[in-house]
């Protein structure tokens, strides 16, 4: 049993351990690792390796130290591991969370005395440094957990009281879920090992040699295990700076590069992916309220939209009038009126920020000047910036998600307010007193601080001297 420092003991061996040279932490790491899976016993190993992990992911080379059976199950899947599922992501994900109780439902129900004896011979001839016969233990600590997951999955799905139970033994429907794509991962063992340690772990550009390698990979494992091929493009494709650059490795299967190819090639799978994420952001946005969401994040969105359909499209043939051609056009239209009538009240909600008021006897046609008589909204002007930042902030996927127009339309609108709203202010500067040339001050300021967020720099510099001048001219 692993002894448990008290949490202010235990944050102080974490910050040393962080502050520890590369070299340093690898050999402190290598002679745990050893010691642990001798059996030493007193030592907090998981906290003090945990605390060395950021140390360790900036030294260059392999991983140091000795793998133990658990990492060792997970070596096949670890491209598929995420500290947090994602489920907008329309892609096959384990939860870290979810090892533990899948080991455990391994050891005490599903292979209770054969897996003792398996993890018993990786550790020994890890210890022996016997590489021929630890690749030999370990190929059949993943058959044997892959073949003993999907049986027992298998029976859990003719019995719904059998799946209850196990769901809630491991924590969840998720955690039942995350353990069928580890059996399923297991199953192509060898091959995604391979993969592991022949591509680079973090791929910029998908290049014609390591397509090549990918695909000579996946063909293999195809011909073994078809069903479950698909976890070797998918394990490539969390190392790639572009994940849609995965297509390349459908386009070079298929022979050619347009949908009906790919759906041939048995790699529709990753195609649907980047579909899916599409369709699932157009989906959101078609529930939004206007006026009463999130802008922050609907920029990530609109963002994350536009760069998928950019990279999918640039990798893939796809015709207007084919099933994929048809989707990616519905979500668009989706994102595409949902923003429109988002951008629909910009323009009023500034007036409310920066209100004008009637000013002589003319009747609703008569001139109108900036209203200094009380201060301004903060929350009104709060709602505004956030307005024109998410203007800014989507200006460069404007064109590719259908709204350039209706975005240009806007933001004259919104020039053409602010050009009048500074004149008619700089002379409220002039004219005014006491709070109300304080108030003109103050909206002065914020006046400035929205054509900065639409970059507006100049601008911003030269409303900035004549609102001096005209202070100094009062």
């Amino acid at each position: 049993m692993e002894a448990k420092p008290n949490p202010a003991i235990a944050e102080r061996l974490s910050a040393l351990l962080s502050r520890l040279a590369p070299s340093t932490a690898r050999k402190l790491a290598s002679g745990l690792e050893r010691q642990r899976l001798q059996g030493t016993d007193g030592l907090p190993y998981d906290l003090i390796l945990s605390s060395l992990r950021p140390v360790l992911e900036r030294a260059k080379g392999p991983r140091p130290g000795l793998p133990d059976p658990l990492r060792q199950f997970c070596g096949p899947f670890e491209d598929l591991l995420v500290n947090r599922r994602d489920p907008a992501r329309h892609m096959r994900q384990i939860a870290r969370s979810s090892i533990d109780p899948v080991w455990i439902w391994l050891s005490t129900e599903l292979l209770p005395d054969a897996l003792t004896d398996i993890t018993a011979r990786v550790v020994e001839h890890t210890l022996d440094n016997d590489e021929a016969a630890l690749s030999g233990s370990i190929a059949v600590l993943h058959a044997s957990c892959s073949a003993a997951l999907l049986g027992a999955i298998e029976e859990t799905r003719h019995d719904v009281a059998l799946r209850r139970k196990v769901e809630r033994q491991l924590g969840g429907d998720s955690v039942l879920e995350d353990a069928r794509t580890m059996g399923e991962a297991l199953a192509v063992a060898p091959f995604m090992l391979r993969l592991r340690a022949d591509l680079p772990k973090h791929i910029g550009d998908f290049d014609d040699h390591n397509v090549a390698h990918v695909s000579e990979l996946y063909e293999e494992a195809r011909e073994v295990l078809p069903e479950y091929a698909v976890y070797v493009p998918l394990a490539a494709m969390n190392r790639l700076a572009a994940p849609w650059q995965i297509l390349r490795l459908a386009r070079k299967v298929a022979g050619f590069g347009n949908e009906a190819a790919v759906s041939r090639s048995g790699l529709v799978e990753l195609g649907e992916i980047f579909l899916g994420e599409m369709e699932e952001i157009a989906g959101g946005f078609e529930k939004l309220r206007p006026g009463k969401s999130n802008l922050t994040h609907m920029t990530q969105d609109v963002t994350r939209f536009a760069e998928i359909s950019h990279g999918f499209i640039g990798e893939i043939d796809i015709r207007r009038v084919s099933d994929w051609g048809h989707r990616i056009l519905a979500a668009r239209a989706k994102l595409s009126a949902a923003i429109t009538e988002e951008m629909s009240r910009f323009q009023q909600d500034l007036g409310k920020a920066l209100p004008l008021h009637q000013v002589g006897t003319y009747g609703k046609n008569g001139p109108r000047r900036p209203d200094v008589t009380h201060g301004p909204d903060n929350e009104r002007v709060a709602r505004a910036t956030s307005e024109l930042q998410f203007i800014a902030g989507i200006a460069p996927s404007a064109e590719s998600i259908g709204v350039q127009a209706h975005s240009r339309t806007i933001t004259q609108q919104i020039e053409t307010y602010l050009v009048a709203y500074e004149d008619g202010l700089i002379e409220e500067i002039r004219r005014s007193k006491d709070n109300e040339r304080d108030n003109a001050l103050v909206f002065l300021d914020i006046v400035i601080d929205l054509r900065e967020t639409m970059g507006e720099t100049a601008a911003a510099e030269t409303l900035r001297r004549r609102g001096r001048v005209a202070a100094q001219a009062a």
